[in-house]
């Protein structure tokens, strides 16, 4: 009895999982015929397991079958075709998942111009993490359960010339089965939208960061009330008789890689849903993008992080009807028209001369709520949204526009009133006495040293410049306040038109019409204490001693100051390092020196950075030494990797050695007593730019060395 019930145990599974797998084993054949499959399928079942692993054709598919599951694999490229139409019924419970596998590497191809679907049923799968493609008519994969169908990284669907209809069904049991993953590519080469419902219903989801590649010119993809990935345009889009209220979502990226993408609804229907892209915006070669018309009050909006518009390395235009920004920063890689509303809600917006932001006749400026309490503007944007960078606005005849320029998290609005033409404005933090020249005009006393605003127009305009007490320096009396512009030679005076606002607060002054074009400063009429703006508090000097510079410096308020360095100019305009970091002691009139001990023979231009405890850089006023035959204290080889050498005058009287780095720390102890050279090993030591301080009876002696 004992030896019968075993022999049931062991037979009992060959009933329970009867299935059968089959090899494909020619390179081309029907698949009708038994001898086409390895061992030959003379009985087809229901739970046939169907394989191909070798590259080949398989036509002759049956009107109806049923099998257990499809698998292609092995680098396998498999055609399927037939002389009718067919329907092939897939998965069975007995087999596991997934139903229907297209393997990395494999691909299958469905063409002819006979329908071929396969359709699984409830609680079966697809994994396609190769190449599916569908060409000829309208062939199908269809399933019944959520996220049946899986396209993983890598894998790519093509619905390629003559294909026709929606590739993954379009009956609302078919909803939700598809699911595209990051890395996934849908190629739209022919056929319907891939959604086959209606919006915002969808039978295919694409997750962030998949990829849709469009590549049919003329009709564009299905975009009201869907989500993408990735959007790639390779051919010629264009919307007109459009209207929606839904939004498109673009997770990543809209990249027109060829052709053009044109959304512009016309009077057949007004658009209001939005274009949300969280992602950047790209163009390559001649490629285009134009969004946006009369009938389009949606707008391109973009509420990632740092996004740009214009990467690709393309030249052609970027236009956009309304563009609302609410990020992190939008950086425009080039070029970018609004016609529309700009709407600056967060985030700045980084532009510059070749990568210009400009607003046309017919824009206008919607933007957060900004703290110059006493300006009566609302839309001139805030301290979380400007543009750091020129802005142009175009076709002014007769109008007044502030432009919402700013920098480093601070809106410096200024503004143009009664003006004509076309205008370009651009706010500059730095020392104008430093970056354009010191010569006051007539009536005119001392500029900021802080700010000014670089504007470039065609025509005239009262031009009104903001001020923000303390972030401005201070203004004390707004009828000494003044607009100045530096005409090449001096900053001279343009008038006073207005003044808003109140001292020591925020407001502005407006000047005298005057032609647009210059470098515009807020000024002072009268001598200190009036409107400081500020007089440069920073006493800087430079003198000769002995064979040295003595660099002097006292800075009156320190608090608001993280640390010092001293530069001295390598070539004209640029400045390298000439110290170690020097730390604030804030302690009243403190003078500061420090010796320069390997001047070159001329000129020496130096100049002190100052630091400030938020990032914000200045600049003391430069200063000038010229030497004649000076003696020369060498260091060699300089750049060195394992050794350097000093060669010490036998004048000098040096006992002691310091290396320090940039930050000022200690990184080596020498003793040099009694020596004219000395031989250093610098080996150890990590690459960057290094201080050699020479302690003397006196002062120190800073030489700068590059360990590489």
């Amino acid at each position: 009895m004992k030896k019968h019930l075993l022999t049931l145990l062991i037979i009992a599974p060959l009933f329970i999982y009867p299935q059968q797998t089959y090899t494909w084993a020619v390179s081309s054949g029907s698949w009708s015929a038994a001898s086409n499959w390895l061992p030959q399928r003379t009985t087809p079942a229901a739970d046939d397991i169907l394989e191909f692993n070798a590259t080949a054709t398989v036509t002759g598919l049956p009107p109806s079958e049923t099998v257990g599951k499809i698998s292609v694999y092995n680098n396998a490229n498999v055609t399927f075709s037939s002389a009718a139409g067919s329907a092939i019924s897939i998965g069975n419970a007995v087999v596991p998942a997934p139903h229907f596998a297209i393997a990395a590497g494999a691909a299958a191809n469905i063409t002819g111009a006979n329908i071929i679907s396969f359709n699984m049923g409830a609680g079966f799968s697809a994994q396609v993490d190769g190449n599916l493609s569908f060409g000829g008519t309208a062939h199908r994969l269809t399933a019944l359960t959520a996220n049946a169908i899986t396209f993983s990284d890598g894998a790519v669907f093509t619905a390629d010339a003559g294909f026709d209809g929606n590739p993954f069904g379009n009956a609302a049991a078919n909803e939700n089965t598809v699911i595209f993953q990051s890395g996934a590519t849908y190629i739209r080469k022919g056929g319907g939208n891939p959604f086959g419902l209606a919006a915002p219903n969808a039978v295919t989801i694409f997750s962030s960061g998949s990829i849709y590649r469009h590549q049919v010119n003329g009709t564009g993809p299905s975009l009201a009330g869907r989500t993408y990935g990735n959007v790639y345009i390779e051919s010629n889009v264009s919307f007109a008789g459009i209207g929606s209220v839904r939004d498109c979502i673009i997770q990543n990226d809209l990249n027109v890689l060829s052709g053009f993408f044109s959304f512009k609804p016309n009077s057949l229907g007004l658009h209001t849903g939005n274009f949300n892209i969280y992602g950047d915006i790209l163009a390559s070669g001649t490629s285009y993008i134009d969004i946006g018309s009369a009938y389009m009050p949606g707008a391109v909006q973009l509420p990632g992080s740092s996004q740009t518009i214009g990467g690709g390395g393309g030249s052609g235009l970027i236009m956009l009807g309304n563009l609302t920004v609410s990020n992190t920063s939008t950086t425009l890689l080039r070029p970018v028209a609004v016609s529309g509303t700009l709407s600056l809600q967060n985030g700045k917006m980084i532009t510059s001369s070749t990568c210009l932001l400009t607003l046309t006749a017919t824009a206008a400026i919607q933007s957060c709520m900004h703290d110059y309490t006493h300006l009566p503007y609302t839309d001139i944007g805030c301290d979380l949204s400007y543009v750091e960078g020129p802005i142009q606005k175009q076709g002014l005849s007769g109008n007044d526009f502030v432009f919402p320029v700013g920098v480093n998290g601070k809106l410096r609005p200024a503004a143009v009133r009664n003006a004509t033409g076309d205008f370009t404005v651009e706010f500059i933090r730095g020392d104008p006495y430093i970056d354009l020249g010191s010569t006051m005009g007539p009536g005119i006393h001392h500029t900021s040293h802080l700010e000014y605003w670089n504007i470039d127009a065609s025509g005239t305009a009262g031009i009104e410049l903001s001020f923000f007490d303390p972030n401005s320096g201070g203004v004390t009396d707004m009828n000494a306040l003044r607009v100045v512009r530096f005409d090449g030679i001096q900053w001279a005076d343009q008038g006073v038109g207005g003044y808003l606002g109140s001292p020591g607060a925020n407001g502005s002054i407006t000047s005298s019409p005057v032609p647009g074009s210059g470098s515009f400063t807020l000024a002072g009429a009268l001598g200190y204490p009036n409107n400081p703006l500020p007089a440069n508090p920073v006493i800087f000097n430079a003198t000769v001693q002995g064979g040295n510079v003595l660099l002097s410096w006292s800075v009156p308020d320190e608090t608001s100051y993280k640390y010092y360095i001293l530069e001295r100019e390598s070539a004209p305009g640029i400045f390298v390092p000439a110290s170690p970091l020097v730390y604030p002691q804030n302690i009243d009139n403190q003078m500061y020196n420090y010796i320069d001990g390997n001047p070159v023979e001329g000129k020496n231009v130096y100049r002190l950075k100052l630091v400030k405890q938020d990032g914000e850089i200045v600049y003391s006023p430069v200063s000038t030494i010229y030497f004649r035959d000076k003696p020369v204290l060498h260091v060699y080889p300089n750049p060195a990797r394992e050794k350097i050498f000093i060669k010490i005058p036998d004048s000098r009287s040096i006992s002691n050695l310091v290396i320090v780095n940039i930050s000022g720390s200690v990184a080596k102890r020498v003793n040099t007593q009694y020596q004219t050279t000395v031989e250093i090993d610098v080996l150890n030591l990590l690459p960057g730019t290094y201080f050699i301080k020479l302690m003397q009876l006196s002062s120190p002696v800073i030489v700068k060395f590059i360990k590489f």
